[in-house]
């Protein structure tokens, strides 16, 4: 896992906003996560980003640092994203943590996927950033 963080503004008078990010894909995920760090911090946001390749662990890493969202990749190995969502929904304690589940793949019924569980957000990749940013921002 990797903290991705940057500082062009006064900290001290940031609102701190941390997310873990779920996907396979590291290098658009870095892309992705260095724009909204950028536009974070005109939002006067600490845009703090802990990223893992898949949801392995992620119950754990959801019991060690109070995150405000996870984002979720569909299409990941070893298991699908939303084998995740199901782990982290059935711990109950962390029901009120907001999932964004995303995909590439417009042609997947992400809505279905996770139709039993509260509080997941379904978008489509090339609309991911700005559902972050109407949610966390």
């Amino acid at each position: 896992m990797q903290m991705v963080q940057h500082s062009f503004l006064n900290l001290k008078n940031m609102k701190v906003i941390k997310l873990l990010w779920i996907d396979d894909m590291e290098n658009w995920a870095d892309a992705a996560k260095t724009n909204l760090v950028i536009v974070g911090n005109k939002y006067k946001i600490n845009l703090k980003v802990i990223h893992a390749v898949n949801g392995e662990d992620v119950v754990q890493q959801l019991n060690a640092i109070d995150f405000d969202g996870v984002i979720m990749d569909y299409n990941m190995e070893p298991f699908r994203g939303d084998k995740y969502i199901d782990d982290i929904r059935f711990e109950e304690h962390l029901s009120h943590i907001p999932i964004v589940f995303y995909s590439q793949d417009n042609t997947t019924d992400l809505d279905s996927l996770v139709e039993t569980h509260a509080n997941v957000i379904t978008v489509y990749r090339p609309n991911l950033e700005d559902k972050i940013k109407e949610l966390f921002f």
